[in-house]
């Protein structure tokens, strides 16, 4: 998927932690933010990914080690942003928001003919049965519809003033 897609999965991504831990201004706005950055930190391993051309040498670094889609994607790398979360005592909230924005990023490209070796260091490719290109119309509906979604989401409670007004 293209870095728009991963950006609109994970302000959705955010979104949806704010409906659900109902936050304050700074909380939500800084919620939707590590869930939009971390949406897109995966492809680290990628020189010419958004995130891997503002940190050249470090992509450069973890490309030439691991290679591309392998184990920034992986359950493995989850498992170590996680503990070191854990370690620096991250609010619960922004560990999530940064663990659901990196996990939404992984589903996405498991949307895509190449896939992710989820299970690295295993050479396993896993890929949903349906896939489709990266950049291809599909990618471009689909970050279309995540981004109305997160509109609606982090804007539901002014929605339903609205309609209620309406239905008056």
């Amino acid at each position: 998927m293209t870095g728009k897609t991963h950006l609109s999965c994970g302000i959705l991504v955010g979104a949806g932690l704010v409906s659900y831990y109902d936050t304050d201004i700074f909380t939500s706005i800084t919620l939707v933010t590590l869930a939009a950055l971390s949406s897109i930190f995966p492809d680290i391993c990628h020189t010419r990914s958004k995130v891997g051309r503002k940190f050249k040498l470090l992509s450069w670094v973890i490309r030439l080690l691991f290679g591309h889609r392998t184990f920034t994607h992986s359950l493995s790398f989850i498992a170590f942003v996680g503990i070191l979360l854990y370690l620096l005592q991250t609010p619960n909230y922004y560990a999530t928001a940064i663990i659901a924005g990196m996990i939404s990023h992984i589903i996405l490209d498991m949307l895509t003919p190449r896939g992710v070796k989820l299970l690295y260091p295993l050479p396993i490719n896993v890929k949903f049965p349906v896939t489709f290109k990266t950049g291809g119309a599909v990618d471009t509906a689909l970050a279309t519809a995540l981004t109305i979604g997160a509109v609606y989401l982090l804007f539901s409670s002014f929605w339903q003033e609205v309609f209620y007004n309406m239905l008056k």
